[in-house]
């Protein structure tokens, strides 16, 4: 890109740098109605919906079930399911139902306990008694990502769970400090869907970079359901 071009980027270090070398084939053009505070969602939410939900294969007519759908990966993981065509069942709290259905859910429920059917792909993020449960929901041959544990909990995991029922069903694991090559390239992806008025980032709070604190605490005391985005200027 010419000097003073608008870009966004992932690294791998430094990304709490106000300045940073990038490698060109980790970034990408901002397009002219897409602003920086938005933009900065996408290098890592953004990145790891879209890449989870490229284990799925082709998504078009698939159930999808989403795990801790009210955060800033299964936002945009319900969205791009959704605009791929899939079904989409979201877990979340049922103070989010509106939003999620709003974003493109079929089905909202409380517990994974309660999601109904079997899934192509199930996007873990939760551990623990989640992710047995989910294993009692995949189908066969079908997909689950695991993407985090925010439970912190451990689950036990044998054969007895897959067979029978769900023959096939494989679990892949999935980590964004492993982005690999491409990512540039989906963070443009992103962003011409951001543009296209296909993928909505929800910025609920933007803070100067020296209120940090502010945003961790917010982010931390889970008072905000979106995405927090720090700002420099000068």
């Amino acid at each position: 890109p010419a000097v003073g071009t608008r870009v966004a980027a992932l690294v791998d270090q430094a990304g709490w740098a106000e300045r940073v070398a990038v490698s060109t084939d980790r970034l990408a053009v901002l397009p002219d109605d897409v602003s920086f505070v938005s933009a900065a969602t996408l290098p890592v939410a953004g990145t790891t919906a879209l890449r989870t939900l490229r284990h799925g294969g082709d998504l078009a007519g698939q159930q999808v079930l989403v795990t801790g759908a009210s955060g800033a990966v299964g936002r945009f993981q319900v969205q791009i399911a959704r605009d791929a065509g899939a079904f989409v069942t979201a877990v979340a709290a049922s103070r989010h139902d509106e939003d999620l259905r709003n974003l493109g859910a079929g089905q909202v429920v409380e517990s994974i306990e309660r999601a109904e059917g079997l899934f192509s792909l199930i996007t873990e993020s939760v551990g623990g008694e989640s992710l047995a449960h989910a294993i009692e929901r995949v189908a066969s041959g079908g997909t689950i990502v695991m993407f985090g544990s925010s439970s912190g909990e451990l689950t036990p995991i044998g054969f007895r769970q897959f067979v029978p029922g769900h023959e096939g069903a494989r679990l892949q694991t999935f980590a964004y400090y492993t982005s690999g090559s491409g990512i540039g390239a989906d963070i443009a992806s992103l962003l011409a869907m951001v543009a296209a008025g296909r993928l909505e980032t929800r910025v609920v709070l933007t803070v100067p970079w020296t209120d940090v604190a502010q945003a961790l605490d917010a982010l931390r005391q889970r008072r905000i359901s979106g995405k927090a985005v720090l700002t420099i200027t000068g």
